[in-house]
C-alpha cells in the first residue's frame, strides 16, 4: 500500500471515527517517539505505525488503536489486543468493528460504524494496492483498461447527523474509571 496515500487517508478519516475528542488521532511524523514507543510495545505491532489513538489517560500507550500498512491493532481497557490484517482477516459486507474489534456502539472513544466504515476502505485500498503489482494476464494487456468508480475513500464523508457533540454520561463514567485504573497502577511500568 502506498504510504503516503495512506497517511493523508488516515489524517482525514481516522478522526471522523472518534466520538469523544479528550484523545487526539496523531499521525507520523506527528507522534511523539515515546508515545509510539509504548503505543508499539503494549500493542504489540510488528509493522510501523501510521496513524493511533491512545486512549489510556496519560498517553502511556495501554489502550487505544493503531494503524499500520497491513493490519489495525485495538486494544480496550478491559480486554487484550486484537489484530486485523487488511489482506486475510477482514471480509468486507460481513465484519464489523463490534464483532471482530469488540467495539460497541455505546464504546466512549470510537465510532463503531465510521470504524468498519473506515477498514472496509483500507481493506480495499490494500486489495488495489495489490491488484497493481500483480502482472496482467497475457490476453488482457491488449485491452483497454476500463474506468473504475470512485472509491469510498474519493467519496466525501457525510457529517453525522446525530452526533449533537455532547458527550453522554457513560463518556464521563468512563474517563472517571480509566483515571482510576492508572492511578493506582504502578508508575515505574
Amino acid at each position: 500500500m502506498d504510504i503516503k496515500q495512506l497517511k493523508a487517508f488516515l489524517k482525514e478519516r481516522f478522526p471522523l471515527c472518534m466520538k469523544s475528542r479528550s484523545f487526539p488521532v496523531l499521525t507520523v511524523p506527528s507522534i511523539p517517539e515515546k508515545q509510539l514507543a509504548r503505543m508499539t510495545k503494549n500493542l504489540s505491532v510488528k509493522e510501523d505505525i501510521i496513524s493511533m489513538c491512545d486512549t489510556s489517560l496519560f498517553g502511556k500507550g495501554k489502550n487505544g488503536i493503531a494503524f499500520t500498512d497491513k493490519a489495525v491493532y485495538f486494544k480496550d481497557l478491559f480486554g487484550g489486543v486484537k489484530v486485523i490484517y487488511y489482506d486475510e482477516d477482514w471480509i468486507i459486507g460481513k465484519d464489523d468493528a463490534f464483532d471482530t474489534l469488540g467495539i460497541t456502539p455505546t464504546n466512549t472513544f470510537f465510532d463503531n460504524f465510521a470504524l468498519t466504515d473506515l477498514i472496509d476502505d483500507l481493506v480495499r485500498m490494500s486489495a488495489e494496492s495489490r491488484d497493481s503489482t500483480e502482472e496482467p494476464a497475457p490476453e488482457a494487456a491488449d485491452e483497454a483498461p476500463a474506468e473504475s468508480p470512485k472509491t469510498e475513500a474519493e467519496k466525501a464523508p457525510e457529517p453525522d447527523e446525530e452526533d449533537d457533540g455532547d458527550d453522554d454520561g457513560d463518556s464521563l463514567l468512563l474517563d472517571i474509571l480509566d483515571v482510576a485504573l492508572d492511578v493506582t497502577e504502578d508508575p515505574s511500568v
